[in-house]
């Protein structure tokens, strides 16, 4: 089985590519018909492409044949009986009958087979260059400035007036009111605190100066007193 399958493959290969070269022969090659008959080649002349074929049958009684100049010919074919030759090479080729002569001539006109037009080949592209990506620039990050920070206003401390207090003539001394003397229209008799000093001869003169002296200081300190109330 090992061997089979092989052998298998390889035949259907083969074939494969048969068929494959022998296709666009048959799709290009044609074939011409020429008959025999009455001793004349019908058509007398045939135009045909390198590569192509052209067949003679004949239908006459006699036997015919195709004969060329260089020895090209057909076998000589009985009456029904046909003959191909193929053309490969442009030219005009001319013919007699192989039995006859002269008496039956023919031409075959061979053209040059069709050059197919080439296979336009690619222009290969050229390869685009890459552009370079262009290179990021390192941008140092600026710095920040140093804010300062708000100075708060220390609060300014509201002047406190302190209250002077008024100067007060403080006085240890108790003030002494003058002694009020009412005066009466009549005799009024006037009490005195004063000692009797009936039995003294009485003060000097110096001394009663003194005391008006003392009672008037003191009787105008009462008065100041009094005001500063």
């Amino acid at each position: 089985m090992r061997l089979v399958r092989p052998a298998v493959a390889w035949t259907a290969a083969l074939t494969a590519s048969i068929l494959v070269v022998a296709l666009p022969i048959a799709a290009y090659a044609a074939t011409s018909n020429v008959t025999i008959q009455n001793f004349q080649f019908v058509p007398i002349s045939v135009t045909v492409t390198a590569g192509d074929t052209v067949t003679w049958t004949n239908k006459d009684a006699a036997p015919h044949s195709a004969f060329f100049n260089d020895g090209f010919k057909t076998a000589v074919l009985g009456q029904g009986q046909s003959a191909s030759l193929v053309f490969g090479t442009a030219g005009s080729f001319s013919y007699i009958c192989g039995v006859h002569g002269d008496r039956m001539t023919g031409t075959v006109i061979v053209r040059a087979a069709a050059t197919p037009a080439p296979t336009p080949v690619p222009t290969p592209r050229p390869t685009p260059v890459p552009t370079p990506a262009p290179t990021p620039v390192l941008t140092a990050a600026p710095t920040p400035a140093a804010t300062a920070a708000p100075v708060t206003p220390a609060p300014t401390p509201e002047a406190t007036t302190a209250a002077t207090p008024s100067p007060s003539i403080a006085s240890s001394a108790t003030p002494t009111l003058a002694p009020v003397v009412a005066v009466a229209s009549g005799p009024v008799a006037v009490a005195s605190s004063a000692p009797d000093l009936s039995g003294d001869t009485g003060p000097g003169p110096v001394v009663i100066g003194g005391a008006v002296l003392a009672v008037a200081g003191l009787a105008g300190l009462g008065a100041f007193v009094l005001r500063r109330r």
